[in-house]
């Protein structure tokens, strides 16, 4: 018997130490050196609006395609911490930390408690969560609650219990605040209640013994408080409706998208050559997935169910809305199949028997810390924007003949976030945002815009951004018209132009 207590209590600390050894990882690539990187253009307009009253962030908003909690959040915390780079990436950090051991607790409801730490492995080392965890974007909060409810949806199924339908209700609350994607993951869950509310063979143990007829009469009532507390928003966007818009404009996705999209949850971001290398090798990881599933003699558990509808679903929803209604398909908006595709991928490496599965668990725990790596220090990542080091360019290298010109305009926020000289700024086309939207682009315009912009300056320092709209175009006039000095990279779509500013 002693014997016995031992063994137990040894499991337990050995459980413990490997629980707190994770969140250490996790806690460390997320808060270490968290200003390595310049603000991003996003990062940068985040910054800008929550600088900004209540009042404007709601006005903004609503013609955005993002909702008001996460900025008005930075808002408050930007008068309390200050604007730094690090102290505004903390308020990501944080949320992006407690999604980690909330992932282990979900887990832990899904496949239990051993397997769960793998998840919880999985979460800490995700490249993706590390990399939102180290940008001031409201994509860590959304991962936070997306977990959560699916943790509160879940005990309320198992055990009934007033006070879940209480948190889960507060949860979603904020979540259907924070993106409207959130509202794809409160659609899965009710897909969910539906098919097990109709097949009663859907349960999660075999003392299940609960109402599901009470179960509905409460979710029902969540629903409805959600929605409530939801309508004068959407009252607010319908009275706007008309007043203009702020949304980006985005192509119609191919199914490549929707593979590059998990390979992103999986891997995080790469330079293209080692994605595209990656992404070879999925048709075979998908083929050995499926032999894998139909050698399996057990039907799902009701919770692994759930994880295979909340991986995938939402992706496909919005792919075949992309593609049939109107483009709206972005991997970042789709960041919340992550803690469901995570839970499946533990799932998985478990159910392999033998050495096999030491094998593959080792490759992919290994890959996954080489992901974390490449994403952090490869130059040509490709979402890096170092927008820092080109400003600091300019600021050591222009004087009040100069003239700096940004394309396209918008990104005059993370230029504005480090700017300090004395050279006069534009952007193409010339655009000044407290007077509204960017006026539209067109050639003629450009024409007469650096025309006016070029009189009574020595030089034209052109920064670009060379993969967002127009810029290309803009890179092309000046070639064409003006003699060019210098050209300079600072990450891989972030290049200065140099030109004289006189008409050849």
């Amino acid at each position: 018997m002693r014997e016995t207590k031992l063994i137990n209590l040894n499991r337990f600390f050995d459980g413990k130490v490997l629980w707190l050894s994770i969140m250490a990882i996790a806690l460390f690539v997320r808060f270490f050196y968290l200003d390595a990187l310049s603000l991003r253009l996003d990062e940068a307009q985040s910054v800008w609006q929550a600088s900004h009253s209540l009042e404007f962030i709601k006005t903004y908003m609503l013609k955005n395609v993002h909702l008001p909690l996460h900025n008005s959040l930075l808002h408050m915390w930007l008068r309390i911490f200050g604007s730094s780079e690090i102290s505004v990436r903390v308020m990501s950090a944080i949320p992006g930390l407690l999604t980690v051991p909330a992932l282990y607790l979900l887990s832990k409801e899904i496949i239990g408690r051993k397997r769960s730490l793998l998840t919880m492995l999985f979460g800490a080392l995700s490249p993706i969560w590390v990399w939102y965890s180290r940008e001031i974007r409201m994509y860590t909060l959304l991962i936070f609650i997306t977990t959560l409810s699916y943790l509160f949806f879940i005990k309320i199924l198992k055990y009934n219990r007033p006070r879940y339908y209480v948190w889960y209700t507060a949860v979603n609350i904020i979540g259907i605040y924070t993106h409207y994607f959130f509202s794809l993951v409160l659609l899965v869950q009710a897909l969910f209640f539906l098919i097990s509310f109709l097949d009663r063979k859907i349960k999660w143990s075999s003392d299940d013994v609960y109402d599901k007829r009470k179960q509905l009469l409460g979710l029902s009532l969540c629903a409805i408080t959600v929605m409530g507390t939801f309508a004068p928003w959407l009252y607010m966007l319908y009275s706007s409706y008309g007043s203009g818009t702020l949304a980006p404009v985005l192509a119609r996705p191919t199914t490549f998208n929707v593979i590059l999209s998990y390979f992103e949850f999986t891997s995080g971001f790469l330079p293209d050559v080692l994605t595209s290398l990656a992404i070879s090798f999925w048709p075979v990881i998908i083929l050995f997935g499926f032999v894998f599933l139909t050698k399996r003699q057990n039907p799902f558990s009701p919770g692994i169910l759930l994880a295979l509808m909340g991986a995938t679903l939402p992706v496909f929803i919005i792919y075949f809305a992309s593609v049939l209604i109107k483009p709206m398909y972005l991997t970042r908006y789709l960041i919340t199949v992550t803690p469901m595709y995570y839970i499946l991928l533990a799932w998985y490496f478990t159910e392999i028997q033998g050495k096999l599965r030491v094998i593959l668990t080792t490759i992919f725990i290994s890959t996954l810390l080489l992901s974390l790596y490449l994403q952090a220090t490869h130059p040509d990542n490709p979402v890096r924007e170092n927008y820092r080091e080109a400003v600091a360019y300019l600021n050591e290298n222009t004087n009040s003949r100069d003239i700096i010109i940004l394309a396209p305009p918008y990104t005059i926020y993370p230029f504005q976030y480090y700017y300090e000289g004395t050279a006069k700024v534009s952007t193409m086309p010339i655009w000044d945002k407290k007077k509204g939207g960017i006026p539209e682009f067109n050639e003629d315009r450009m024409a007469n815009d650096v025309k006016s912009l070029q009189a009574t300056h020595k030089r034209m320092f052109l920064l670009l951004t060379t993969n967002l709209e127009n810029s290309d175009k803009v890179k092309a006039y000046f070639d064409e018209h003006y003699t060019k000095l210098d050209k300079i990279k600072f990450s891989k779509d972030v290049w200065l132009e140099v030109y004289q500013a006189e008409y050849q």
